[in-house]
């Protein structure tokens, strides 16, 4: 999994704006997307800065466990 992003726009960019897929609208030149190299169809598009902590919430800190 890659997480795309910018921290400096590039001179001149303009900022877009965008409304993410949980409905937050948010305007940026460099917007977050989260990308996994072996299933495109999973990639995020444009997310807000909130739903990507929140994607980070639900999925890094996961943990399996097996019993035996």
């Amino acid at each position: 999994m890659k997480t795309q992003y910018r921290n400096t726009p590039i001179e001149g960019e303009a900022k877009k704006n965008y409304e993410c897929p949980r409905g937050h609208k948010f305007n940026t030149a460099t917007p977050i997307i989260i990308a996994v190299d072996d299933d495109p169809e999973y990639n995020s598009g444009p997310i807000c800065g909130y739903c990507y902590v929140d994607w980070f919430k639900v999925n890094l800190n996961a943990k399996e466990y097996s019993r035996e």
